[in-house]
């Protein structure tokens, strides 16, 4: 899901590894920190800067539950914080912002649970003292999910995973700094970047054309050349670029007035992530091709045919090597940029990934509307006969850790 743009995030991009003598000027009144616990180097070196005798809570990067919120919650409400400052992955940011919002507005908590069961998306009410919020300023270690800017998040319930959204959710202030993306590792760096890409390109598919069409075509052809380019070389100018695309998937006007439910294949991926286990965009890997296959051949509830092969035309010309045919090509760009795909997908979660879908997606709600159990079962079918090649450009496959 996208969300429209109602929540100024001011974004600061700084030279590497300045954060921690700029971090400063950015916060106000009493300051904490949340961190990835691996990430001990910068935080080390923020608390030897501006954020010395900061109190600090070590986060694991692990998908964020009712029980994370509660224990950075009660960070927060322990030292009286007025800005937390928050640097790891995607989940580490959703729990600090997520907290702190329900800090402010203990009531959240409970409307959370009673809508849990509804609908895999939760739509938070007008908070009654957004100023009560502390102040988040947002310090991504990884790119892809845009989280220090956009006003979403993730929460796993005891009914599954949700996605939570509420303008307030967006960060104050989003520092990019190359310093801090130093320790992601090279696959990771090549999923956030497919995960830009195709939340801008599923958009596009599942929404109808505007004026800004072009603004669209022309982030998606910055991250793949960005994207090859990375295959041959890397460093801390690439990294940081990658980060800003990553945000501008979010604050640029790629996204202005679609349809904030066109990606549809986040939704089956979510499900499949979360019924199996593995990072989200191992998920994606495994069912976007399908899905686009799928399109291909008229069915329109998951996007328009017409739109991607617009789409992927732009795609090829700034990558000629890559097939025409947009299912063919997606595989092959994520082939050379070494992104993995699940190596089986068993009876069990076939099913069970069809039926969270629909139930929390699908049936008169917009995410999946028009799309029934059958047509999910069968991209997921494909996807399962899909055999797994070993990729190329990041070496062998190795175990990574949870990138949120």
């Amino acid at each position: 899901m996208i969300a429209d743009r109602t929540w100024n995030t001011r974004c600061v991009v700084l030279d590497p590894g300045m954060a921690p003598k700029y971090i400063g000027g950015l916060t106000r009144g009493r300051t904490g920190l949340v961190v990835d616990s691996a990430l001990a180097g910068q935080r080390d070196a923020l608390l030897a800067g501006d954020l010395k005798g900061a109190p600090t809570l070590d986060l694991k990067a692990a998908p964020v539950t009712v029980e994370t919120l509660r224990l950075v919650g009660s960070f927060i409400r322990q030292h009286g914080l007025q800005t937390v400052v928050g640097l790891g992955g995607g989940s580490v940011m959703d729990a600090v912002k997520l907290a702190a919002l329900f800090t402010a507005d203990p009531s959240l908590t409970i409307f959370v649970e009673r809508h849990a069961k509804r609908s895999g998306l939760i739509v938070l009410p007008p908070v009654a003292y957004p100023n009560e919020r502390p102040r988040t300023v947002l310090m991504p270690s990884t790119v892809g999910t845009g989280a220090e800017v956009s006003a979403v998040a993730c929460l796993d319930t005891a009914v599954g995973r949700r996605l939570i959204a509420s303008r307030h959710l967006s960060g104050d202030v989003a520092v990019l700094d190359a310093g801090n993306l130093a320790t992601l590792s090279r696959q990771l760096l090549f999923e956030g970047l497919l995960e830009a890409f195709l939340r801008v390109a599923g958009t596009l598919i599942g929404s109808s054309s505007n004026i800004f069409d072009d603004d669209g075509y022309s982030l998606l052809s910055r991250i793949v050349r960005l994207g090859n380019r990375v295959t041959r070389e890397d460093g801390p100018e690439l990294r940081l670029k990658a980060a800003h695309l990553s945000t501008e998937t979010h604050t640029g006007w790629a996204l202005v007035a679609r349809d904030p439910y066109g990606a549809k294949h986040w939704y089956v991926a979510n499900e499949l992530a979360h019924v199996t286990g593995v990072r989200k965009m191992t998920a994606t890997a495994s069912v976007i091709s399908p899905i686009w296959e799928e399109i291909l051949d008229g069915t329109a509830a998951w996007g328009d045919r017409s739109r991607l092969l617009k789409l992927w035309s732009v795609v090829t010309d700034a990558d000629p090597s890559l097939d025409p045919n947009p299912a063919k090509g997606i595989n092959q760009l994520m082939w050379r940029w070494g992104i993995a795909r699940l190596d089986a997908i068993s009876e069990q979660a076939l099913k069970k990934t069809t039926a969270a879908a629909l139930r929390n997606w699908g049936g008169g709600l917009p995410m999946l509307r028009g799309l029934d159990g059958v047509q999910v079962q069968y991209v997921l079918s494909k996807a399962a006969l899909e055999q797994q090649i070993l990729p190329g450009p990041v070496g062998e496959l190795r175990a990574v850790r949870e990138r949120g």
